[in-house]
């Protein structure tokens, strides 16, 4: 009996898995943040050897100690920059033998969250009601970092080339040689890898030396991140406050009487923000905030940074994946920036795990299953925030009707609430 020759599977021309075996695939992650961390020991995990390229994360360069859980008569030190990790992403972070080493006392689930509107519009999220143990937990970058680190190097098959990234060439057949130099203008170091992984954040080297393309544009806001202590207990509930002339406030809980403090001012009132002293920026903060949580106490400093919307031509060509900063960029006030790099990493983990035997990790269709997995989330993600960033800075009266009604009413809709509550938990 004949077959018909569409249904004969491609010549195994590439490695089978048992070549693979013996020599395993080499990927080469630029990037030591959270995003490459993940990548790299979710990849050495499956069998690949994996060169990890970049400096030695700051924290563990200066031989800092893990902090101290939170308790005793000193004030409580959390980093500026903390993150609301979804449970989509810390499903991933458990996957990867990570999120039990993060120490419990220095992440605070998210039980409940309250947006409130310019004019009278509100919308409450409750974990219970939507049958979730929490709707997110906020964790610090320094406590994944360590995690990650310390699991990487603890994870056989990881190499840490504590150089830079350079350029990259690409043969024929797409397999990437990558060129790296310390810093010093030498001759730097060339190798040779399967798969060449950028996650290397908004000003990639990598998606700069493959040729692809990325539009940058700024959403007029500059983001002041700061941490205080609350008079009253947050009670693990999430903040939010959208305002017509003061941009988008947002309290988000931290372990014991803490929060953390995001919030995206429109460049016209940035200048005047970042020339408060701190004790009248506390005040600024704890009346815009409406005294939800009595009087608010900065610890430590503030810190400020431009926010600015990035989009990629693709995530991939032939041997050369984006993730993370390095693929997309989106404006922070729905915390979702870092999940949806770490749901990067998920994706692609998971088309490696679902790969024919004979297709090798750089396959341009192998890489395309990843890029077309992630268009819809990306692009979901951008257009949801930049609708609603949109939206709150309009400033006319019909506008401002609209926009609180609309809150109101989704507020009082529980099965679509329970919706977004799903989407948003990954």
């Amino acid at each position: 009996m004949s077959v018909p020759a569409h249904s004969i599977p491609p010549a195994p021309t590439r490695r089978d898995r048992r070549d693979r075996v013996a020599h395993p695939e080499t990927v080469a992650v630029v990037g030591t943040g959270v995003v490459g961390l993940a990548v790299a020991l979710g990849c050495a995990q499956r069998g690949l050897h994996v060169r990890l390229i970049g400096p030695t994360p700051r924290l563990f360069e200066a031989g800092m100690e893990a902090p101290a859980a939170i308790g005793g008569g000193q004030p409580a030190r959390f980093d500026p920059r903390v993150y609301a990790i979804s449970e989509g992403s810390r499903r991933l972070l458990a996957d990867c033998k990570v999120w039990g080493q993060i120490d419990s006392t220095r992440v605070c689930p998210v039980s409940r969250m309250q947006v409130a509107g310019d004019a009278g519009g509100t919308l409450r999220f409750d974990a219970y009601a939507s049958c979730a143990e929490r709707l997110a937990t906020i964790g610090e970058e320094s406590a994944l970092l360590r995690a990650l680190w310390l699991g990487c190097a603890m994870t056989p098959g990881i190499e840490h080339i504590p150089l830079q990234f350079h350029a990259a060439t690409f043969d024929d057949g797409g397999a990437p040689r990558i060129h790296l130099t310390d810093g010093t203008g030498g001759n730097g170091t060339r190798m040779d890898c399967d798969l060449l992984i950028g996650a290397d954040g908004k000003n990639s080297s990598v998606r700069a030396a493959a040729g692809i393309g990325a539009q940058v544009k700024p959403y007029g806001h500059i983001a002041f991140v700061a941490n205080f202590s609350c008079e009253h207990p947050h009670d693990g509930v999430a903040y939010q406050w959208f305002t017509p002339d003061e941009g988008i406030v947002a309290l988000l809980p931290l372990p014991g009487n803490h929060v953390s403090l995001v919030w995206s001012a429109p460049d016209a009132l940035a200048p005047q923000l970042e020339s408060l002293p701190l004790p009248e920026f506390q005040q600024r903060v704890t009346e815009r905030s409406g005294g939800v949580l009595g009087a608010l106490k900065i610890l430590g400093d503030r810190h400020a940074f431009p926010l600015r919307r990035l989009v990629v031509d693709r995530l991939v060509r032939p041997g050369l994946a984006l993730m993370g900063d390095a693929a997309h960029v989106v404006h922070p006030l729905a915390g979702q920036g870092l999940n949806l790099g770490l749901q990067d990493v998920a994706d692609l983990l998971l088309r490696l795990d679902m790969r024919e035997s004979w297709r090798d990790i750089g396959d341009l269709v192998l890489l395309r299953r990843y890029e077309r997995a992630r268009a819809e989330p990306i692009a979901l993600m951008r257009g949801t925030v930049g609708a609603l960033a949109t939206l709150f800075s309009a400033p006319d009266t019909a506008t401002r009707r609209l926009r609180n009604a609309g809150m109101s009413l989704i507020d009082a809709l529980p099965p679509v609430k329970n919706a977004l509550v799903r989407h948003a938990m990954g």
